[in-house]
């Protein structure tokens, strides 16, 4: 197969024979619930994939190879990918759940191909995913035409903040969305029982039930606190079908999910609890770069956070052997950290960082960490410090769509602050939080 005209992609066949190819050194076989492709011998091939409607951009695989367990990675995709594959071994199966594939096709690298597969190889082999010893895939996303390239661009912001292709934190947060909670860890049982509130803000309200499965599997008490930005009879319905004792607040849309937090803070609706989980909607437009990276942010942090009772548990528990935590986060957005330096951590916000340190009677040189996104777990007595500064959702700008430099971004930061000691944990560590 070819460039088209443009120059920019492959052609895929329009129709791929659903009788399995065999012999040869590789082949295909869509005769069973999987789409299967078959590398029979050594060498470099051209894969090339059609996939069903997506919004996430990323495909299940399931990798077989002789000898070995099977292994499952999720691969980069737009609506016509192909990849470089590298095999220093025969007899390896690459699997796809049939339902997601439209048309699929595998054949030796020709001499043709070497112009296309060269182009642009450093930017496209920092999305190399082994899948195997010997065995790698590399996305050819420059041959995707404009989706290809933002699919490229939103693979580098995904890289930037430390989840490239190949990286346990986007491997897995992917594993967690496609494939649901793992098995149930034996149930830990904390030596006390806190009172713990969810305060969550919810602009994006078609994010409720994405939200609802997981509070459902928290599966221990807990009071909701959910602040709007606009009434929703149908979302307060539902909320509170599944929640009664919710209460649902609607604020003016200041602050994004910050203003509404410190408003709550302020009225003294968190007084009651020991412990309160931040979350948010958030959302980071509906498509292209950011949007990925904005879905993939939201999964993560939540997963997390609430991913399941066994996760929550484990936050629990932290927080009663260590006094001094003042709160826990995601461990993959804790800043800074090897992905984001300390200067990234800033942004704008220095000079509103520094006075509002000085409002607290803080000094200048107070250490900078803190969770990028604002979702974490938190002692109500840590947030003192921040209602003596007596702000209210008036103090906030209007939304205009800022990216940084506002008080809710200096806040941000100011939160993990004040906090006499924070602390990382993912749904997927091994050890306790």
């Amino acid at each position: 197969m070819s460039p088209d005209a443009a120059g920019t992609r492959v052609a895929l066949p329009d129709v791929l024979s659903s009788k399995p190819q065999i012999g040869g050194a590789c082949g295909v076989d869509r005769s069973g619930a999987l789409s299967e492709i078959h590398i029979h011998a050594p060498g470099r091939y051209i894969v090339e994939l059609s996939p069903t409607d997506r919004r996430m951009p990323f495909l299940r695989l399931n990798v077989c190879r002789r000898g070995h367990p099977d292994r499952v990675v999720y691969v980069p995709v737009a609506k016509r990918t192909s990849y470089l594959l590298k095999s220093s071994e025969g007899g390896v199966s690459l699997q796809f759940d049939r339902s997601d594939i439209i048309a699929s096709g595998i054949r030796r690298i020709g001499i043709g191909d070497l112009g296309l597969v060269l182009r642009r190889r450093r930017r496209q082999k920092q999305f190399e995913l082994p899948l195997g010893q010997g065995i790698v895939l590399r996305p050819l996303l420059h041959l995707a035409g404009a989706e290809g390239q933002h699919l490229t661009a939103a693979l580098v912001s995904l890289t930037g903040w430390g989840f490239g292709v190949a990286s346990d934190n986007l491997q897995k947060t992917l594993s967690r969305l496609f494939d649901g909670p793992p098995a149930q860890a034996r149930e830990r049982l904390p030596a006390a029982e806190p009172k713990i509130a969810v305060a969550m803000h919810l602009h994006y309200s078609d994010l409720w039930p994405e939200f609802e499965t997981l509070l459902e599997a928290i599966d221990r008490p807990f009071h909701l606190i959910l602040t709007l930005t606009g009434p929703d009879a149908t979302l307060t319905e539902r909320v509170q079908a599944r929640f009664p004792a919710a209460e649902i607040m609607v604020y003016d849309n200041r602050g994004r999910d910050i203003g509404p937090f410190v408003q709550l803070l302020r009225e003294g609706r968190l007084d009651r609890f020991d412990l309160i989980c931040k979350l948010h909607g958030k959302k980071s437009g509906s498509s292209g770069p950011r949007m990925v990276l904005g879905e993939i942010w939201r999964q993560a942090s939540a997963f997390d956070l609430i991913g399941s009772r066994d996760v929550v548990d484990r936050i629990v528990a932290a927080f009663e052997r260590s006094p001094e935590t003042g709160m826990i986060g995601s461990r993959r957005f804790l800043l800074p950290n090897e992905w984001k330096a300390e200067a990234a951590g800033w942004g704008k916000n220095r000079e509103a960082i520094l006075t509002l340190l000085e409002m607290l009677g803080m000094a200048a040189d107070s250490p900078l960490h803190f969770f990028a996104g604002t979702m974490f777990w938190v002692r109500r007595r840590a947030l003192e410090p921040l209602k003596r500064l007596d702000l209210s959702l008036a103090s906030f700008p209007g939304e205009t769509g800022q990216l940084d430099g506002t008080l809710q971004h200096a806040l941000e930061r100011i939160l993990g602050m004040i906090c006499t000691k924070v602390s990382g944990t993912a749904w997927d560590d091994e050890n306790e939080a």
